[in-house]
């Protein structure tokens, strides 16, 4: 084998880079998405529910950052 093939097996693939961003990005992309649909949609009923909703979703996703250790998996 030549030296070039070796490294090239070593090296991750892009597939396993963008498996490992979507492991670290995509629940939180999507708990956002989540909570910023919830708040507008409940702003657009009632204002003050949707500052209710907001705060909370804020709270929880504050302790479940501190919980879980956010970014720093």
């Amino acid at each position: 084998m030549e030296p070039n093939q070796i490294k090239q097996r070593d090296r991750p693939g892009i597939l396993a880079r963008l498996s490992g961003v979507w492991e670290k990005w995509a629940p939180g992309t999507l708990l956002c998405g989540g909570a910023v649909a919830l708040t507008v949609g409940a702003a657009l009923i009632y204002p003050p529910a949707g500052w209710i909703t907001g705060g909370v979703l804020a709270i929880i996703g504050g302790v479940l950052g501190t919980i879980g250790g956010g970014e720093g998996k």
